[in-house]
């Protein structure tokens, strides 16, 4: 969690790359991880894409989602798909109901 707070400070206004952000993390942890992205690179102007495989990491960053105004903030999961030229995109609406549902967006 240090390393991830250290990083998006060090990308003040700019873009911060993090492959697999769960690594290493126990999945209670997980919402107050995103809680921490979330309201920092909000102040710092950070732009955060994150990967991921687990289901946890997703659906803990649906709290997050279903608390934010969608027109404003720009919450989304993009998932790629092998033979298409643009992503699946996913809004923070989406993203709440899928982990309520129980719906795969990975």
């Amino acid at each position: 969690m240090l390393g991830l707070a250290l990083a998006i400070v060090s990308v003040k206004g700019g873009v911060l790359l993090i492959d697999e952000i769960d690594t290493g993390l126990h999945f209670t942890t997980l919402s107050d991880m995103w809680k921490l992205i979330w309201e920092t690179a909000k102040k710092l102007d950070v732009q955060v894409f994150a990967t991921t495989h687990n289901s946890d990491c997703w659906t803990s960053l649906a709290t997050i989602a279903s608390q934010e105004d969608a027109a404003v903030d720009g919450i989304t999961i993009q998932r790629i798909e092998p033979d298409k030229n643009t992503s699946v995109v996913f809004t923070e609406k989406e993203i709440a109901i899928a982990a309520e549902r129980g719906i795969e967006v990975r």
